[in-house]
């Protein structure tokens, strides 16, 4: 079978012929679907020699995809719930199912994967989507029914790492309260959703793309303002001064950051999702007193459940262009270039 792989680091992926995996007891062999491109996708491929967090962690020789849903062809021995032909969708995190954190349902801190600052997961270190086949463990489907798996292929990540973040500030969200999203991508679009399904706050939306500011709107946001000096200033002026109960910033430069902390109200929470290496510094004087920071990574199984179960309600708008298997690289150019409408999904005969 044909298959989409880092073979090299510091080389361009490329596609290679590999044989189609055998499932052992416990496991199924997947015909893919839908395959969903991200832009840690872009940093992977992107990674030189020895370069965190990729290549510092990770040995070259996988296929690409973290982002997967398909249908069944084939189950190990020992599954007996799941037969050939059923949809399901993938989680994107791999996980042992033995270690401290995944027996208290913390999949994505999974001690067995760990390397580094990241999850070895599939697309990741480990085979992944972007190939016509590919092997899971039982414990990491989730059963999709009727629902198009295609459309479901963005959730897998995107999708439930929204879910993570928004679900680790609904504490913060009570009548009156503001939220606010950092950058409107492929995980904003899913975060706005979320708060306005899971919370009754005010959500505010910042971008630096006037576009990405209309589709705020449209996923439900209450208001949207481009990325400037005085979006901060903004912000308090139309929460009549109260700042931001819960703030997620979905890209983690060193200026979101700080415009993290300059509207987060005392007793607030500050989330980092995103990768783009910046940082904060906290202390007395320097963060609302009482406001926390948290880093959030990935999803728990139980995320993933949830957010396939919001979709197959018909309650997420789920924004994609697909793109056949072939096509891969004109997408991922797509995808550098931010000419996407939606997330890009790979399709496979």
């Amino acid at each position: 079978m044909r298959a989409y792989r880092i073979v090299e680091w510091g080389r361009p992926a490329e596609f290679v012929d590999v044989p189609v995996p055998v499932p052992g007891p416990g496991e199924v062999l997947i015909r893919m679907r839908g395959a969903g491109l991200c832009r840690s996708d872009l940093d992977i491929i992107g990674s030189q020699p020895g370069s965190a967090p990729y290549a510092a962690e990770l040995s070259a020789g996988f296929t690409l995809g973290h982002e997967n849903a398909g249908q069944v062809e084939y189950c190990g021995d020992g599954v007996n719930d799941l037969k050939p032909g059923d949809n399901v969708a993938v989680h994107n995190m791999h996980h042992c199912g033995n270690c401290e954190f995944c027996h208290e349902g913390h999949e994505q801190s999974c001690a067995t994967f760990a390397r580094g600052p990241i999850g070895m997961t599939r697309g990741v270190g480990i085979d992944g989507g972007l190939a016509e086949y590919m092997v899971v463990p039982r414990r990491e489907l989730v059963p999709l029914g009727d629902v198009d798996p295609i459309s479901i292929a963005p959730l897998t990540d995107a999708g439930v790492t929204s879910y993570r973040a928004v679900k680790s500030v609904l504490d913060r969200l009570k009548p009156g309260s503001t939220a606010l999203i950092i950058g409107v991508g492929g995980l904003g679009a899913y975060a706005i959703q979320f708060l306005k399904l899971l919370s009754c706050a005010t959500v505010f939306a910042v971008d630096r793309t006037e576009s990405r500011l209309a589709d705020a709107r449209r996923y439900g946001a209450d208001h949207a303002l481009i990325r400037a000096e005085r979006t901060a200033e903004a912000l308090l002026d139309l929460s009549g001064g109260r700042g931001a109960d819960a703030v997620i910033d979905l890209v983690g430069t060193d200026a979101t950051l700080a415009h993290a902390a300059a509207v987060s109200r005392p007793h607030g929470r500050i989330v980092l999702v995103g990768l783009e290496g910046g940082s904060l510094a906290v202390g007395w004087g320097r963060l609302a007193t009482t406001c926390q920071f948290a880093i959030s990574l990935g999803s728990t199984l139980a995320d993933l459940r949830e957010t396939c179960r919001l979709a197959a309600e018909g309650r997420l708008m789920i924004d994609y262009e697909t793109f056949a298997f072939g096509d891969v690289e004109t997408a991922l150019s797509r995808l550098r270039d931010g000419s996407l409408n939606g997330r890009a999904v790979i399709t496979f005969d």
